[in-house]
């Protein structure tokens, strides 16, 4: 993985190396044929900020890689990106706990989970109408994909208030789409993740209920591995974590707080630093998974219990976590 320094002192070097006619074509052909690493994240996703202020604060370059804006993939969500770690097409992403434990479940997928990202961060989205007051008012309720963690969120609610997911229609829209389906009539409200819902907020929606009112500090989003990537390429998932450690904690800086607004703006195309405050008060961020290892428990078992489609892990929980956990990197 070669950073823009490393490839300017080669060019350098080419220079001497071509005037002595020393194999230069083989060296730059070496040189940028490598490809740049394959890192995913959910497009205008707020869970993922520690990746957009990586970005903005060069710390992949301070840990030589070359990694730009430009060239993380970006994805509508969590299930997308697993599809595309089962075609070997992705080496590292930003995702959901959800769809990755669910395809860990249903599919085996090649990937283990090396940080956690943040927790809570969601919400049931209404129209802004004082009658409705609860979850047993609505009928309709879209979630950005099946067995993702605002469907999971909203299984919950319903179940919490006993009522039957099957009682609830729940399609699937893109999260930009939500808002305007909300305001049309088409649902009743919808399940997102930060800064869709606080977006809607300013404009026809209201808050029902926050997913950490739902289920306190739930485990939201992580960082994922492929198997292979982590055999080949061990040391750079071990700067990739250090890299989001360094974000997350420079986000927690109160000092910081203007300039981390400015680049939620620009990765999200929000304006108004009102939209952006109120998302960041529902969303807390973190690195280290384990602290929340009970909650993870927690969902493994009701994700087991709520889907009919996913089967528990044949060797039980515990083995399913050695396969799917890899802590190794938490201390990089």
């Amino acid at each position: 993985m070669v950073s823009s320094k490393t490839k300017l002192i080669s060019i350098i070097a080419l220079i001497i190396i071509v005037s002595s006619g020393i194999f230069a074509g083989i060296y730059l052909y070496q040189i940028f044929s490598s490809s740049p690493i394959k890192l995913g994240a959910l497009s205008g996703d707020l869970h993922h900020l520690p990746l957009f202020v990586a970005l903005e604060n060069h710390y992949f370059e301070d840990e030589d890689l070359d990694i730009q804006s430009d060239d993380i993939i970006w994805f509508p969500n969590g299930n997308e990106a697993m599809v595309a770690f089962e075609a070997g097409r992705l080496d590292m992403s930003y995702l959901g706990l959800a769809p990755a434990m669910a395809h860990k479940l249903t599919q085996n997928a090649p990937i283990k989970v090396v940080s956690g990202v943040n927790v809570n961060g969601s919400a049931i989205m209404v129209r802004d109408d004082p009658l409705i007051t609860n979850i047993a008012n609505l009928s309709n309720i879209a979630v950005p994909s099946l067995n993702n963690m605002q469907d999971f969120i909203l299984q919950i609610a319903l179940n919490n208030s006993g009522i039957s997911v099957e009682e609830v229609n729940r399609p699937v829209l893109s999260v930009g789409n939500m808002e305007n389906e909300l305001n049309i009539g088409s649902i009743d409200g919808f399940v997102a993740w930060e800064p869709f819902n606080a977006k809607a907020a300013d404009t026809v929606a209201k808050y029902l209920y926050y997913s950490s009112e739902i289920w306190p500090n739930h485990p939201c989003c992580v960082i994922a591995s492929s198997l292979d990537f982590m055999v080949k390429e061990s040391e750079v998932v071990e700067k990739i974590i250090r890299i989001h450690k360094k974000a997350v904690n420079w986000m927690k800086q109160p000092s910081n707080l203007g300039d981390l607004i400015n680049i939620a703006k620009k990765y999200t195309s929000i304006q108004e630093n009102s939209i952006i405050e109120t998302a960041l008060d529902n969303i807390g961020y973190i690195f280290n998974f384990s602290e929340y290892q009970s909650q993870i428990n927690v969902f493994y078992d009701r994700l087991v219990e709520l889907n009919d489609n996913i089967n528990g892990w044949s060797e039980g929980r515990s083995a399913f976590f050695y396969e799917f956990l890899e802590s190794r990197y938490l201390d990089s």
